[in-house]
């Protein structure tokens, strides 16, 4: 019996010695792996996945083309030239306003453009590319009030549209300083949502960006944009954004390239082309 004892002893004893070189053999292995690299794995794939909301017109809409139904824009003139860049296609998710950021740290999409402003809150959870585009804010209100508001103040007196998850919403609702604290104000998801509340009179006044005003007042009767620009200190802006470097994957050469498309877009003089065509192609 105590034999037997002794021979399982050595038999344990063994398996505890291959169990501890296998983990350090685990551990040595763990120490070689490598990061990832994005544009990498975009280049391999050959497709750039891109999270939009094309109810944003001119940065982003549906039209019918050549009897196919494809995204368009302002962002779309923009990311293709970023996927051209990288030799690859562009591949659209269109979804939501507010579930794009969700979307993108959970490696849905690879990145976003959809007239997206690069605000403090954003960057704590993504990566922005250098703006392409500044545009100031206004008010859509109906015919013959163009003159009605002011100033900012006047539209904690009357009942006000924002789209849901953007800077305008954030501008109009939040309780910060600097910010209007207007709660009660109606979001929404889409603009072309809010442009009917605003026909029906449940709404005074939209609050959105100029450009995307300027084609909503031709697509839709008995409205105008008002004679004030609001929130001149939170201007419109629009960047792509990316999930930011982890210790999985690292970002740093998809941001170059996306940094040196815009760079040289913008040197070239395409951006405001490319605005005036996506304006053009929303009529």
């Amino acid at each position: 019996m105590k034999g037997l004892k002794k021979i399982l002893g050595l038999t344990l004893a063994a398996m505890m010695t291959i169990s501890l070189v296998g983990c350090s053999s685990s551990g040595d292995d763990g120490g070689d792996s490598k990061t990832a690299d994005k544009l990498q794995q975009i280049k391999d794939a050959g497709v750039l996945k891109v999270g939009t909301s094309a109810e944003y017109s001119p940065y982003e809409f549906h039209k019918v083309v050549d009897g196919e139904d494809k995204i368009v824009g302002f962002d779309d003139f923009i990311v293709q030239e970023i996927a051209k860049d990288m030799g690859v296609k562009v591949e659209y998710t269109d979804m939501d306003f507010d579930g794009l950021l969700g979307a993108l740290q959970a490696d849905k999409v690879d990145i976003v453009l959809a007239g997206m402003t690069p605000d403090e809150t954003r960057k704590k959870s993504v990566d922005f590319s250098e703006i392409y585009y500044t545009n100031s804010n206004v008010c859509i209100v109906a015919k013959g009030k163009e003159d009605s508001i002011k100033s900012s103040e006047d539209l904690k007196n009357l009942k006000v549209g924002v789209q849901k998850g953007t800077t305008q919403a954030d501008y109009v609702t939040s309780d910060k300083e600097g910010c209007l604290g207007i709660s009660d104000a109606t979001q929404l998801k889409k603009i072309p949502d809010l442009m009917l509340e605003l026909q029906n009179g449940k709404i005074d006044v939209i609050v959105t960006g100029k450009a995307v005003a300027e084609i909503n007042v031709k697509n839709y009767k008995n409205v105008a944009i008002g004679n004030t620009t609001i929130g001149d200190e939170v201007a419109e802006t629009a960047a792509a954004a990316i999930k930011k470097s982890d210790d999985k994957v690292d970002n740093t050469a998809f941001l170059k390239s996306v940094n040196d498309t815009i760079a040289k877009l913008d040197k070239d003089g395409k951006i405001d082309e490319y605005m005036q065509q996506a304006l053009e192609l929303a009529k």
